[in-house]
């Protein structure tokens, strides 16, 4: 019986795994040339009380830990040099795989969580776990392609050549221009605000998550 169990859940794990492959593609190209839809169907499949959420689709966080997973693939594949005179924390992070991922998750992850408490606050909503969840899923959507294209930029200026460097920060300014322009939009349609205000609320939250990334930054620098 114990056996079977295994190979059933043995079963499901390939066939999950295998379903990624095709769906963490598309859900990537729904955000890209989708952005707004898909943050709604975040938010709706979080209200739904359907047994199967995001069936045609990859979650939003688990979205954006594989695309962090990847980026720090592509930096490993192409040795990308680390610096050699970090303080220990940083040489900690900076030499293990898996403590760089975490970290960088909890980095990006800043963002959604910042313009979810941002969203709750304009809307004079208490924030709880029932509250939060459906808008910092949204955002985790969002997210995503962000990531991607900064950390391959971040990636990129690190490459010796000055094409690279020009290459990478030229993506970074991209991605950045593109999420404050979702990000207005949205709270424009979340809140019913003129086209001047959602665009400094979003413009406003890039500079609250980068001032946070910063503060992380200069304490793991520190120690």
């Amino acid at each position: 019986m114990d056996l079977m169990k295994l190979m059933r859940s043995l079963e499901e794990f390939v066939f999950e795994a295998i379903a990624l492959l095709f769906f963490y593609p598309r859900t990537l190209l729904r955000i890209v040339f989708k952005p707004l839809q898909a943050m709604e169907y975040a938010e709706q499949e979080e209200a739904s009380d359907k047994p199967l959420a995001y069936d045609d689709a990859v979650s939003p966080p688990l979205l954006l830990l594989i695309t962090l997973l990847l980026t720090n693939g592509v930096a490993m594949a192409l040795h990308v040099a680390q610096a050699s005179d970090a303080p220990p924390l940083a040489k900690e992070l900076l030499d293990s795989p898996q403590n760089l991922l975490l970290f960088r998750s909890l980095l990006f992850s800043l963002v959604p969580l910042t313009a979810a408490v941002l969203l709750l606050r304009r809307r004079r909503q208490a924030a709880s776990r029932t509250t939060l969840r459906p808008p910092f899923f949204a955002q985790c959507y969002l997210t995503s392609p962000f990531a991607l294209v900064v950390s391959l930029g971040l990636i990129a200026t690190q490459m010796p050549g000055r094409g690279f460097g020009m290459a990478g920060g030229a993506a970074c300014a991209m991605a950045f221009v593109w999420m404050v322009g979702i990000q207005a939009a949205w709270f424009r349609a979340k809140l019913g605000v003129g086209r001047l205000a959602a665009l400094g609320m979003g413009l406003g939250l890039l500079v609250w998550a980068c001032a946070w990334v910063l503060v992380a930054a200069v304490l793991v620098a520190i120690f």
